[in-house]
């Protein structure tokens, strides 16, 4: 299944069209003197009533739309508050425009889409309100699956056995997924004998059911994927809504026995996933890739530059400036430093690449300041003479300054993060030297700007024996970082924590303030029920670049960040590694509540699979842009 971004957006515009709801907002006709019903006050109106009250309505998804007559009883200022009938004097209107309309004092639901919202009738400043829930309905044969019964549902009326019970094995309970995520999959172990498969997905405003067969077998289970109506249908009731409880039973075509799963949470943010990702891989001879959550056409990722950018060199650790404009990539590998740095709109050097004192000035990890005019970075490899943090002019790649007291030749600098803001860098210090790439005993700092230059770094999170910690990424609000800690049972370093692929490699989370207490993403880093232990390799934190609602509530936050993990992919085996981590990676994304960190809870919910990589091949490194500027050659 292939759904792109833009489409919900499209859903709602051909759902509208197809209701004959002539005005979604609730515009009635006029009074003849040019006002609209609702503009004018009513002398003495107190408060109004809406009725019916708290009403649900049914729909067959695709079928006929809802509809429902309300009345406006307006209370007056008087002796004993008396009532009256104003429905032809207020403004009705509903404020989730995606489920339904009205036309004068009638709601009409549209055929495709549940899902729950206040209708309000206005007259002047006075609203009354109520809810309407909508709960979609549907029992569909998955397109997929082929020779199914004529009626499946019927199958599922046998005796109950706990010998054919499915197990629902990706995605974990409670994740939160982007609505517009694209080829989301459902894993499951078919249980013993069974052939027929009813999948259902049940709140109070979802009552969907899929019947299907094993269509894509994988290691002896099963993968499904939903089609595009299907999962529209799922998603778009339940943006910003509450849990969606998923349940699968499975039996033979005979319907004999029942076996039925454990089932799982699965819900969905308001707000759809945005902006632009580019990651490394190692397919296509190794290539920087990309993809646009914004685009309305673009599936899967595509190649951005390799090897052909840096004369046939290896290219991979990235960072792009916000605007999504330039891109500073290491070339080559550890003990080079060598720099490409592009004008990405089109595709071209900015300064020449490995040509003496006119190319950029080494460094090996980057990040931009707010309007990429600068990024800073850090090189302690081989022949480095500046161990301190170092800022470089975005246009030619020239140091222009070195940020003094931030490192020595003892304890170098690494992994440099600028905030949104621009008012603070974090990085790490190494405690036992290595090159940028592997080092061991790290630990988290920060800098904060002042009117004149920038502060003496701070200690976010300290280094202590037996840990390793790095990868600090500011998140979009500025309030609090991620960071990657591993552990070392061979000491205070090596190969299993020199922050390179480390096994044990977990997320925590860290406010931006001297002394503050770490806090594990628990959840996130949760293992999967096909993983064999917790080492994972969690490693990479990086935030899309924007603040986002997870729920219909004022008020409500909601944060994304990617990373890479060795962790199973549900039911696939693991892609091969390296002689850092036998198994290879792939990228992985998990949403957090920002307010969560300032009471000191775990903010974070289960991690999913970004379904838009190959997952053929280990990918990496994982950096986000506001905005995917195409090529224009």
């Amino acid at each position: 299944m292939r759904i792109p971004a833009l489409l919900s957006t499209m859903l709602a515009v051909l759902l509208l069209a197809s209701t004959g709801c002539e005005d979604g907002g609730g515009n009635g006709p006029s009074d003849g003197g040019g006002n609209n019903p609702g503009d004018v006050p009513l002398p003495g109106l107190k408060s109004i009533t809406v009725e019916p009250a708290d009403q649900v309505l049914l729909i067959q998804a695709g079928q006929t739309p809802a509809s429902l007559t309300y009345r406006a009883i307006g209370v007056f200022e008087g002796e004993g508050n008396p009532t009256r009938d104003i429905t032809p004097q207020v403004r009705f209107s509903v404020d989730n425009n995606f489920i339904g309309g009205f036309s004068g004092n009638t709601f009409t639901t549209y055929k495709n889409q549940g899902g729950v919202t206040t209708v309000s009738a206005l007259a002047g400043s006075v609203r009354g309100t109520t809810q309407v829930s909508v709960k979609l309905q549907a029992s569909v044969k998955d397109p997929g699956s082929t020779s199914l019964p004529e009626d499946p549902a019927t199958r599922f009326a046998g005796t109950p056995s706990d010998t054919r019970k499915p197990d629902l094995v990706y995605p974990n309970d409670g994740v939160l997924m982007p609505p517009n995520m694209r080829g989301a999959e459902l894993h499951f172990l078919p249980g013993s004998s069974n052939t027929l498969f009813e999948l259902a997905f049940q709140n109070t405003v979802t009552n969907l059911k899929v019947y299907l067969r094993c269509t894509q077998p994988m290691n002896g289970s099963c993968i499904y994927r939903p089609d595009d109506a299907t999962w529209l249908w799922l998603t778009q009731t339940n943006r910003g809504g509450e849990p969606v409880s998923v349940t699968l039973r499975g039996t033979d075509d005979s319907g004999t026995q029942v076996g039925t799963s454990a089932s799982l949470s699965v819900s969905f943010a308001r707000d759809d996933l945005t902006g632009g990702l580019y990651y490394w891989t190692t397919s296509n001879g190794s290539a920087i890739m990309r993809f646009d959550f914004s685009s309305a056409s673009q599936l899967t990722g595509e190649k951005f530059a390799g090897p052909e950018v840096a004369g046939g060199e290896c290219i991979g650790c990235h960072a792009l400036s916000r605007d999504g404009k330039k891109m500073v990539a290491e070339a080559s590998g550890q003990n080079s430093g060598r720099l490409v740095l592009m004008d990405v709109g089109s595709k071209t050097l900015l300064a020449p690449y490995n040509q003496g004192a006119s190319s950029p000035d080494k460094s090996i990890f980057e990040s931009w300041n707010p309007d990429g005019s600068q990024y800073v970075g850090v090189y302690a490899d081989s022949g480095a003479t500046d161990f301190n943090l170092m800022l470089f002019d975005g246009n030619t790649g020239k140091k222009v300054q070195s940020l003094a007291g931030t490192g020595t030749s003892t304890n170098p600098v690494s992994h440099p993060d600028w905030s949104a803001d621009g008012q603070k860098i974090a990085f790490v210090q190494m405690g036992v030297k290595g090159t940028n790439q592997r080092f061991g005993k790290g630990a988290i700092l920060m800098l904060s700007r002042t009117d004149t230059s920038w502060s003496a770094p701070v200690t976010l999170v300290p280094a202590v024996d037996g840990k390793n910690r790095y990868y600090p990424a500011f998140s979009p609000d500025n309030t609090f970082l991620l960071f990657n800690e591993s552990t070392c049972p061979s000491g205070t370093s090596g190969k299993d924590c020199n922050a390179d692929s480390d096994p044990s490699a977990r997320l925590l989370a860290v406010k931006a303030e001297a002394g503050a207490t770490p806090i594990e993403l628990t959840r996130a880093n949760a293992p999967g029920k096909r993983d064999s232990g917790t080492n994972l390799a969690s490693s990479f934190p990086k935030w899309a670049p924007f603040l986002y609602q997870r729920t219909r509530e004022a008020g409500s936050r909601l944060q994304w960040f990617t990373f890479s993990s060795s962790r199973r992919y549900g039911l696939r085996n693991p892609l091969p590694g390296s002689d850092e981590n036998p198994n290879g990676t792939l990228l992985w994304i998990a949403a957090v509540d920002p307010d969560k960190v300032a009471l000191g809870q775990d903010p974070s919910y289960p991690a999913l699979v970004l379904p838009i990589q190959d997952i053929t091949t280990s990918n990496h490194i994982a950096q986000w842009t506001k905005v995917i500027v195409p090529v224009i050659r």
